[in-house]
């Protein structure tokens, strides 16, 4: 109970959105956005899963597997988009053989930011339910249940999930730091609630996103998500990175 409590008073109190935004606009945010959780209808649209990627054959090939083992997966679609693969060609033509849902495809000759193949996946997505993700993920197969209980019209989720430690040792630790992921509205891009493109280096675009659904009223609500799966790959933090917090 005294966890809870401390965690509870944590975010209505010293959460970072209350530090870098204010007390009183973020918490009148937080709360019509969980009283849209109750009074509002739960999305029933095709949820899209847009990837951004750059020679991740191998972790698409396995998010693709958990997708295709996700409970109800026609309620899915998938919209991809290659900065310049050198097996672009090979892992569409994959892709398009073993996805048999609605599926958007684009590869461009371009150096890699993680913001501009984000936007791409989403700006080409042919629905307005997405669900934002990084190649290196596997997802749970509750997921569809998760995106329709908490995207409203006034909240967005934004899943905290389990990141393995090393490459050696399945090891998995609560990724509370991270706000890579989230689930959402398309619609809500015109609000120009996308990843920043002047991130040219690894980290700062998630949390400046985060912040920015803020400003324009939206929850950006964090739960932890049970079998959402973040797999190790080298670091790319380059070496002057400054964490937000």
């Amino acid at each position: 109970m005294w966890k809870q409590l401390k965690r509870f008073a944590w975010f209505w109190f010293k959460s970072p959105q209350r530090r870098r935004l204010g007390h009183m606009s973020t918490i009148f945010t937080d709360v019509r956005g969980l009283a849209g959780l109750v009074f509002r209808p739960k999305c029933k649209e095709t949820i899209w899963v847009c990837v951004g990627i750059k020679d991740r054959s191998d972790n698409l090939k396995r998010l693709v597997e958990s997708l295709l083992n996700i409970n109800r997966k026609d309620a899915f679609a998938l919209s991809v988009y290659d900065q310049g693969s050198e097996d672009a060609n090979t892992l569409r033509e994959w892709l398009e053989e073993q996805w048999k849902g609605a599926l958007v495809w684009q590869s461009v000759p371009a150096t890699f930011t993680r913001a501009v193949a984000c936007n791409g996946a989403i700006a080409q997505a042919e629905g307005n339910l997405i669900f934002v993700c990084d190649a290196d993920m596997t997802l749970p197969a509750d997921l569809e249940k998760h995106i329709r209980r908490y995207v409203r019209q006034s909240s967005a989720w934004f899943p905290v999930c389990q990141s393995q430690l090393s490459p050696e040792k399945k090891d998995w630790k609560w990724l509370t730091a991270g706000t890579g992921l989230f689930a959402g509205h398309r619609q809500w891009h015109a609000q120009e609630l996308v990843y920043s493109e002047t991130y040219t280096q690894w980290g700062g675009e998630d949390w400046d996103m985060f912040f920015r659904f803020y400003q324009n009223g939206i929850m950006p609500l964090r739960t932890r998500c049970a079998g959402l799966y973040h797999h190790w790959h080298p670091s790319l933090e380059p070496p002057d990175y400054k964490p937000v917090f």
